[in-house]
């Protein structure tokens, strides 16, 4: 009898399934975007800044109290005056905003914290960007100073929807009175489908 029922519903499935039916078929496309930031090789180690000798050799040396427009060690590369600081934005299918900033001021201890700790206000520290790389672009006459947080006055692209490689140089003025210490920070790059940073 079991057999005779399995064989009869086995039947019944065949017949129903020669049967057609309307069914509802519904896709919603959405716009697909796709974006990356790559940094240079040296711009990834960090910005170390050195004096006038190391700035010719590409090498970091010790700063001296009181001094301004200490270039960063890659900002003129030794053999083509280039800089080696440089961000490639690829974007498709959105804007985006590419901002950047530090996570303190420069500092003696890590983190700014304990009363042995010395600090270099961040805004000593300047910018500047270009989509040309030569001995003159990008320029100290048009360095802005570093913010802490994210700089969305002063971003390193802005709504751009075109991939494009921007090139960086960077200064820093040191204080007078900075007692003789290694001072260091976090430097951030984030990037910001159709919003601000």
């Amino acid at each position: 009898m079991k057999k005779i029922i399995f064989i009869f519903l086995v039947i019944l499935v065949l017949i129903k399934t020669n049967e057609s039916a309307d069914f509802e078929m519904n896709a919603t496309i959405e716009s697909s975007i796709h974006y990356y930031i790559q940094t240079s090789s040296q711009l990834s180690k960090g910005i170390f800044f050195t004096n006038s000798t190391g700035a010719e050799q590409n090498v970091q040396y010790n700063v001296i109290p009181g001094s301004f427009n200490n270039n960063a060690v890659w900002n003129y590369n030794n053999t083509d005056k280039k800089t080696e600081y440089w961000v490639y934005v690829y974007i498709q299918g959105a804007q985006i905003n590419v901002c950047h900033g530090a996570t303190n001021h420069l500092c003696s201890n890590p983190g700014c914290i304990g009363f042995d700790n010395y600090l270099i206000n961040i805004n000593n520290a300047k910018w500047s960007k270009s989509t040309s790389n030569d001995i003159n672009n990008p320029s100290l006459s048009n360095a802005l100073p570093f913010v802490i947080g994210f700089d969305n006055q002063n971003k390193i692209a802005d709504l751009t929807n075109n991939s494009q490689t921007i090139y960086f140089r960077y200064w820093l003025d040191i204080p007078p009175s900075v007692p003789p210490y290694i001072y260091n920070t976090t430097y951030q790059i984030i990037g910001v489908v159709e919003d601000e940073c």
